[in-house]
């Protein structure tokens, strides 16, 4: 049987939890909605856990219940909305195309009158958020910055140094770009403007040895802070000239 999510509950070391309650949720939505919902999509949510996973992997974003799913329409796509940002900046649809693991579009601060693609699959915009948090957002070592705009030169210099993750599109910034190394994790949102770094590791340790690689990369070195003991502790390791 093909699993859309396995790359995802690898990331999470568990395994999906379907129960006849979630698989019960979903066959009441999908009456309501008048339609069958996506391979990809109703595996997911026939999976117990599945709500409260978007939920916790996110910056306090609101999954909306199946019960409260509604369909609507834009330049000829059909969008199911899923889930909100946490202070209603902008809300993730399901494009209903037909196909079994459908892309994901985000819509920000346009009340539904402008929609971007987010994720290619429903499955890759799942896997980026478990990966956000799980490898960068969520770890002990943990600092960040915002830069000057990514540079061509520092995202071949990046894809050199580290090996190169799934990216994701329109918000935050215009894209996210994701790289990973021994023990760390680097997320980018790049914009036109300005680029937003998060490097997590397991360790100060870990955390350094990322630093010390990426530390000329258009500058980052001199807009880094610390948002944790550790990273703190790594950035303190590299200024002191330790």
């Amino acid at each position: 049987m093909t699993s859309f999510h396995s790359a995802t509950f690898r990331l999470l070391r568990s395994e999906a939890q379907v129960s006849c309650a979630a698989v019960f949720a979903v066959e009441s939505a999908e009456r309501r909605l008048g339609f069958r919902l996506p391979p990809s999509v109703r595996e997911w949510y026939c999976n117990d856990e599945a709500i409260d996973i978007l939920a916790k992997y996110s910056n306090q974003d609101r999954p909306i219940p199946l019960e409260k799913f509604a369909a609507t329409e834009w330049n000829s796509l059909h969008l199911l909305p899923f889930k909100y940002e946490n202070q209603g900046v902008c809300i993730w649809s399901i494009c209903l195309d037909g196909s079994d693991d459908p892309p994901v579009y985000v819509g920000v601060d346009s009340d539904g009158k402008q929609w971007n693609m987010q994720a290619p699959t429903f499955s890759a915009h799942v896997y980026s958020c478990v990966w956000d948090h799980a490898f960068v957002l969520n770890q002990p070592a943990l600092v960040q910055a915002q830069n000057e705009p990514l540079s061509e030169e520092t995202v071949g210099e990046l894809r050199r140094c580290f090996s190169e993750q799934r990216p994701t599109f329109a918000w935050p910034g215009s894209r996210q770009h994701r790289f990973v190394g021994k023990g760390c994790a680097i997320l980018i949102w790049a914009a036109d403007e300005q680029a937003d770094w998060f490097v997590g590791a397991r360790d100060a340790k870990s955390l350094e040895a990322a630093l010390r690689i990426i530390w000329g990369f258009d500058g980052i070195g001199s807009s880094l802070y610390d948002c944790s003991e550790f990273g703190r502790a790594a950035l303190e390791g590299i200024r002191s000239g330790a």
